[in-house]
């Protein structure tokens, strides 16, 4: 009997062992296993059974917790590569500060612009970028959420060495979780103005050197009127004299406002030139053959080697007379001045025409030549307004020489004389 009793109460022992660890403790294992891969952030299918029994129901939420989890993790990975595209697709730069004001998030685009040499993320603002202005403004767009904006200068250090300016415009925006709430973090984007700038200061120089160059013979023809009012057109010899500077002074303002005239329409190519075939070497006998009286005057000699095949291209003849003639009258007005001598040769180069002036006067200082070429720029100032020029020629030249396509160069030493060389493509490729 109780051999008996004991075998039933071992298998009822059994049974229940069975059913306490399939119903009961490896449902509750796998659970937790499950809460412990979530917590891991391991959002991944949990293999749960689906029987029935007393943690169907948990099974059920754990299952539908780990999908939850999967789509939110997805959703944040998808939008997290949305906002590294779009950050890194925008030229502007851009940066999150929290409220610690230490840089949470971080663009490409600025790390270049500012060309900075370590990462600034979760580094503090200010050590970044070393301006107050700039902490001042984040500082109150994280206190109250008003947007700000602010003007800033940066020295921006060059490949080659040395610093170059970049002007930025800066808009700061408070980010808040909710409507009405505290900013937590900042927005910070940084718009490159430079080329602005740089363009605005151009154009105030340019102005400025237009007011000048006005401004210095209207002041002797108004001198010389005045001294005729006052009686000296009675007087033959001041008479003579005066309508002389004062014919010389009108005729220097005409060709400024030609060469200001000629310096507006270079910004539109189409309209500048007009292409043909022409033979550039006849083009130069014209503008030798127009400035014959003042070769004459400074018995000036001028040797010219130009061989055939350098000589047919398409081009706008007027135009290159126009720096022909702005060319030869440089080399005249600067070549030495006992014994003038300029060179002009030319030669085929592939695609193009080499053409080069030179002169054996006293050359450009080096320290000049990488200004040469900008308008109103002069080396040698008082001469150059003696003899009638106005500062804008070799500006001219160059503009005119890129509109067709190609390039000029000098080439000096002092004491010996300066080459400028312009490169012309033979044929001109249709525009669109």
């Amino acid at each position: 009997m109780n051999v008996i009793l004991f075998t039933v109460a071992a298998i009822l022992f059994a049974i229940a062992a069975f059913l306490l660890y399939f119903e009961v403790w490896r449902p509750a294992r796998q659970i937790r296993e499950a809460l412990a891969r979530l917590a891991r952030r391991d959002f991944s299918n949990a293999p749960l059974p689906s029987t029935p029994g007393i943690f169907q129901a948990p099974l059920r939420d754990v299952r539908r917790i780990s999908e939850l989890l999967q789509q939110f993790d997805r959703q944040i990975a998808d939008e997290g590569f949305s906002l590294r595209a779009i950050l890194s697709s925008m030229v502007e730069g851009v940066l999150i500060s929290d409220r610690s004001q230490r840089i949470r998030l971080v663009n490409e685009a600025l790390i270049n612009l500012l060309a900075l040499p370590d990462s600034p993320l979760n580094r503090p603002v200010i050590e970044i970028f070393r301006k107050h202005d700039l902490q001042n403004a984040l500082e109150a767009a994280l206190e109250d959420g008003s947007p700000q904006q602010i003007e800033m200068a940066f020295e921006v250090p060059n490949p080659s060495g040395g610093y170059h300016t970049r002007h930025f415009d800066i808009h700061i925006a408070g980010l808040m979780p909710r409507p009405q709430s505290r900013p937590n973090a900042a927005l910070v984007v940084f718009h490159d103005v430079t080329s602005l700038r740089e363009l605005e200061a151009t154009r105030r120089e340019f102005l400025a050197n237009v007011s000048h160059e006005f401004r210095t013979p209207l002041a002797i023809i108004n001198g010389y009127l005045e001294t005729l009012m006052d009686g000296a057109i009675n007087d033959p010899d001041m008479a003579g004299k005066s309508l002389g500077a004062m014919h010389k002074n009108s005729r220097r303002l005409a060709l400024l406002i030609d060469d200001l005239l000629t310096i507006s329409r270079l910004e539109d190519r189409s309209r500048l030139l007009d292409f043909h075939p022409v033979d550039l070497h006849q083009l130069l006998g014209h503008v030798i053959e127009h400035l014959e009286p003042n070769i004459s005057s400074r018995q000036a000699r001028i040797h010219i080697d130009w061989p055939q095949e350098a000589r047919p291209a398409e081009a706008d003849g007027r135009r290159i007379e126009q720096v022909y003639a702005n060319l030869l009258g440089n080399a005249l007005r600067y070549g030495d001045l006992t014994n003038p001598v300029i060179s002009i040769s030319a030669r085929l180069v592939g695609e193009e025409i080499e053409i080069c002036f030179s002169d054996n006067g006293p050359g450009i200082p080096l320290g000049d030549q990488p200004h040469i070429f900008e308008r109103f720029y002069r080396v040698h100032k008082d001469r150059s307004r003696d003899a009638g020029g106005t500062g804008l020629g070799l500006s001219i030249v160059k503009g005119v020489v890129l509109a067709h396509g190609g390039r000029v160069s000098l080439e000096s030493t002092p004491g010996k004389g300066a080459s400028f060389t312009i490169a012309l493509p033979r044929l001109q490729t249709p525009r669109a």
